[in-house]
């Protein structure tokens, strides 16, 4: 399982899962050719199912290095904190309509450093996960403050469970409690929508924010590259 888009920068073109038994190297080929092809970095995740068990060294074979072991979060939903109070001037929203989506879009381009030629890409990325629909399975928050968007978090409606992702902050909002008050509406709005669990991948230098929220890791994820890569 993987995607690619028009956009040639990371993670926009990434292998998220490989379970193959057969014909293991040629498929492995096959996928890295195909990316090369189209001038785009490689970004591999080594999912925890992954197949076949070697996979890691079938792809340092292939001078792709490891370069960050994202931890696999989980949570209960039972005993949700309470979120803190909003600092003076903030206010959060759910992303509702293309103004919203536009607000969004342009908040993903600074997150992932997408330069304005391709942020049209980006957009019709969004535009295709349907934020903002009613019968959508993604939902997307934004913290603004006087007006101005500074955090970010997203939920999926998954099987089984909900995933949140895409939190993001910019810099001169941290210190400020944004990122744990979005976790909290996220965490609520999953429990609303029937789910028990709430699942997510961290960065490790935000690991323990998730902690102090109750979740705990329960696997890894790790991240392969064929170029120097920061997520």
């Amino acid at each position: 399982m993987w995607f690619e888009t028009p956009i040639p920068f990371h993670p926009y073109n990434t292998i998220l899962k490989f379970q193959v038994e057969q014909d293991v190297d040629r498929k492995i080929d096959e996928l890295l050719r195909h990316l090369s092809n189209r001038g785009v970095p490689v970004l591999w995740i080594v999912h925890p199912s992954g197949r076949p068990h070697d996979l890691v060294d079938r792809l340092r074979a292939r001078d792709l290095q490891e370069f960050e072991i994202a931890p696999g979060m989980a949570r209960s939903l039972e005993d949700l904190p309470v979120a803190p109070s909003l600092p003076e001037g903030v206010e959060i929203r759910e992303v509702r309509d293309d103004a919203d989506l536009g607000v969004l879009s342009e908040f993903a381009a600074w997150r992932w450093g997408v330069p304005e030629a391709y942020r049209p890409h980006l957009h019709d990325i969004l535009t295709r996960f349907q934020v903002g629909r009613t019968d959508s399975k993604t939902r997307m928050w934004m913290a603004y403050k006087d007006g101005v968007p500074i955090s970010k978090v997203g939920l999926y409606d998954g099987p089984g469970s909900a995933g949140i992702y895409a939190v993001a902050t910019k810099p001169e909002a941290r210190g400020l409690g944004i990122a744990t008050i979005l976790m909290v509406v996220a965490m609520r709005a999953a429990k609303e929508m029937g789910h028990k669990v709430v699942v997510l991948d961290s960065s490790p230098l935000a690991e323990k924010l998730y902690q102090r929220l109750g979740f705990v890791t329960v696997t890894n994820f790790r991240l392969f590259a064929d170029e120097p890569a920061y997520l």
